[in-house]
């Protein structure tokens, strides 16, 4: 429980803020740490779902697949499943609804009412018309920066588990070996983003931004690009992430549609998505360094090196492919 909704604060049946935590506890760290949020925009249906998915199979898969097992065993995975709870079940009643439900903005009885939580965000706050200061606008950033009690939990959240990497310059750039990724998941567009949404001039970091960006947008074929080729934009999760932090930080922009149907999502949405999130766990301990390397492809052992008991010392064969080529250069 990091935190509470705006209508909890308010006492009017709200909800915690919750985050999944999985590790395998055993084996002791420090570990690299891949947080995933989801549901920041209610409307977004897919993005909760997937987030779920994604748990529920490393879960169900330890044990049996080497990826999710050494994940769980040497890395930490943390996910929030609903960061705008109130304003998920205002959606659920099938309202196209985006922002919180603070009812001191547009009228306590209107559909328009809230803030945009992706727009609250401490850093770069209200700085670049990436956000509207009408209160029943559906960007409508707030009145100052982090007033809504669900951005003040994320930011304490993100502040907690990572450490502070990059330097107070706005040019300062993040160490090669740095460690973490942060990924915001939404919907819909087809997109891997990266900082920063707010200009056009290029993050820091841009390079390795890029290079994972290009790596995650691989195996579903979205359109790796920096943030603010979709439209300008502050006062973000990942802009705050990066930009106070140095934290490899992304926005993935799911499906097609705010209310995805349940058929696109399993035939298309999970199928293509896992692997991404997958590997974004799997680099997490240096997303700016691991991916600019090659992937070893197609492992495989010797004719029984695998069986249980093989004596220690025993020669065993160990091929694979290594390949350099999974790019997606498209706008990159």
């Amino acid at each position: 429980d990091i935190g509470d909704s705006w209508q909890k604060t308010a006492r009017l049946n709200g909800y915690d803020i919750m985050v999944l935590r999985l590790t395998n506890n055993k084996i002791p760290g420090p570990k690299p740490v891949l947080l995933l949020n989801g549901a920041l925009h209610a409307r977004e249906y897919a993005t909760a779902e997937l987030v779920t998915r994604f748990a529920e199979s490393l879960v169900e898969d330890y044990g049996a697949d080497a990826d999710a097992t050494w994940i769980l065993d040497y890395h930490e995975v943390h996910a929030i499943l609903h960061a705008n709870p109130d304003g998920r079940k205002q959606a659920e009643a099938g309202l196209l609804w985006r922002k919180n439900t603070n009812q001191a903005y547009c009228g306590p009885g209107s559909d328009q009412r809230g803030a945009d939580l992706n727009r609250n965000f401490d850093f770069q706050w209200a700085c670049c018309d990436g956000s509207s200061a009408s209160e029943c606008a559906w960007d409508y950033h707030g009145p100052v920066a982090a007033s809504e009690p669900e951005t003040q939990a994320l930011q304490n959240y993100i502040t907690t588990v990572f450490s502070d990497q990059r330097g107070p310059d706005p040019t300062d750039t993040v160490d090669d070996d740095a460690s973490g990724t942060f990924i915001d998941v939404h919907s819909y567009g087809m997109l891997v983003l990266w900082p920063w949404g707010y200009t056009h001039e290029f993050a820091p970091n841009a390079v390795q931004l890029q290079t994972l960006g290009r790596k995650l947008a691989y195996w579903n074929g979205y359109t790796p690009q920096q943030a603010i080729g979709l439209y300008p934009t502050d006062g973000t999760t990942d802009g705050f992430s990066y930009g106070e932090l140095g934290i490899a930080s992304y926005c993935i922009e799911l499906g097609t549609e705010f209310f995805e149907s349940c058929s696109y999502f399993e035939s298309t949405i999970v199928p293509d998505l896992m692997p991404t999130l997958i590997y974004a766990a799997k680099v997490v301990r240096t997303p700016y360094m691991t991916p600019a390397g090659p992937d070893a492809l197609s492992l495989s052992l010797s004719d029984g090196a695998a069986a249980p008991g093989v004596p220690s010392g025993t020669p065993v064969t160990l091929q694979a492919t290594v390949d350099d080529t999974r790019y997606n250069n498209v706008n990159g």
